[in-house]
C-alpha cells in the first residue's frame, strides 16, 4: 500500500439525494454547487460548529475515499464522514472520527477572505481522507466544524468521493509542486513598472518508477479511463490529520501531457504524470 493516491470515478455525482441533515444553506450558495467544476460556485453554511450534509445513493457504492477540493477550511477545523448501508437509519459502515486540520494557509495579497473570491488567486485548501474500501454504501453523512473561520461560513467548491486508485508505489524522488501565475508586467515610456494582475493555479508532475504488473494494470486503467479530458483528485501525501505537507500535495485537476508506461526492464514499468489545477 502506498501513500499516493487518486480519486478518478466520483460517485458523489451519482447521488440520488443531496440535503442538509444538520445546518442551514446560505442564500445563492447551494449544495447543488458541490457537483459542478467551477472552483468559484461553492456551497456555503454560516453554522461553523455543526453543519451536516447527507447524500444517498439509489444503488450501493464501494468507497475508500473523500475527498474536499477549494475550501476555506482553517487551522483547527474538522471534518467527519460516516457510511451506512441504508438511506435512512441503517447499520453505521465507517466512521473516520473527527479528521483535523492542522495547518491554513492566508489569504493572496489584497485578499481579505481566505473563501471562494480567493480561489483563483492562490486561495483555497484540500482536505481528504482515505481508508480500507467499505462496499455496501448507500449513504454518506459529512460534518464539519471550522470554530472561529474569519470568514465567518464555512465554503466548499467540491466534495470527491469513491473507490481510490493504489498503484502500490509512492511518487519518486523529486517530484515537483509549481505556482503557475498568469500576471504580466510592461514597462512604460516613463519607466514604470506596470502589472496586470492574473490568476495563480498549481501543478504537480512526479514519476513512478519500478512498477510490476500488477501496478502496470491499475495505471492502464486510469489512463484510458480519464485521459486529459477528466478531472481527478491526487493526494502524493496522506495521514490521520490534514498538516501542510498534505495541503501541499493534494490537487484537484487534469492530466496535462500525454501519457505513456516505459519498460526499462522485463516486467518493470515506468511513468510520469503532470496534474494541473482547475
Amino acid at each position: 500500500m502506498s501513500s499516493l493516491k487518486i480519486l478518478s470515478k466520483n460517485v458523489f455525482d451519482n447521488a440520488a439525494t443531496l440535503v442538509m441533515a444538520v445546518g442551514a444553506t446560505a442564500s445563492g450558495f447551494p449544495l447543488v454547487n458541490l457537483k459542478n467544476d467551477y472552483k468559484a460556485k461553492t456551497w456555503r453554511s454560516t453554522d461553523l460548529s455543526s453543519p451536516k450534509i447527507t447524500v444517498t445513493w439509489s444503488s450501493v457504492q464501494t468507497l475508500s475515499g473523500v475527498a474536499l477540493a477549494f475550501t476555506n477550511l482553517i487551522a483547527g477545523s474538522t471534518f467527519r464522514v460516516y457510511l451506512y448501508n441504508a438511506t435512512s437509519s441503517g447499520t453505521l459502515l465507517y466512521d473516520s472520527g473527527a479528521v483535523s486540520i492542522s495547518e491554513g494557509y492566508t489569504a493572496p495579497a489584497g485578499f481579505t477572505s481566505i473563501g471562494s473570491a480567493s480561489f483563483a488567486y492562490g486561495g483555497g485548501a484540500h482536505a481528504s481522507i482515505f481508508f480500507n474500501s467499505i462496499a455496501s454504501v448507500r449513504r454518506m453523512d459529512i460534518e464539519f466544524t471550522s470554530s472561529g473561520n474569519p470568514d465567518g461560513y464555512i465554503e466548499i467548491s467540491r466534495i470527491i468521493a469513491g473507490l481510490a486508485i493504489d498503484p502500490g508505489r509512492d511518487a519518486a524522488q523529486g517530484a515537483i509542486v509549481s505556482f503557475m501565475d498568469s500576471t504580466t508586467s510592461d514597462r512604460t515610456s516613463s519607466g514604470n513598472l506596470i502589472t496586470d494582475r492574473g490568476t495563480i493555479s498549481r501543478a504537480i508532475d512526479f514519476s513512478l518508477i519500478q512498477l510490476n504488473p500488477a501496478s502496470r494494470s491499475i495505471m492502464n486503467n486510469l489512463f484510458r479511463y480519464v485521459g486529459k479530458s477528466q478531472p481527478i483528485f491526487i493526494s502524493l501525501s496522506t495521514s490521520g490529520s490534514i498538516a501542510e505537507d498534505q495541503l501541499f500535495t493534494q490537487m484537484y485537476g487534469k492530466i496535462d501531457q500525454d501519457l505513456a508506461l516505459e519498460i526499462p526492464m522485463l516486467n518493470r514499468y515506468n511513468t510520469s504524470l503532470r496534474v494541473i489545477e482547475l
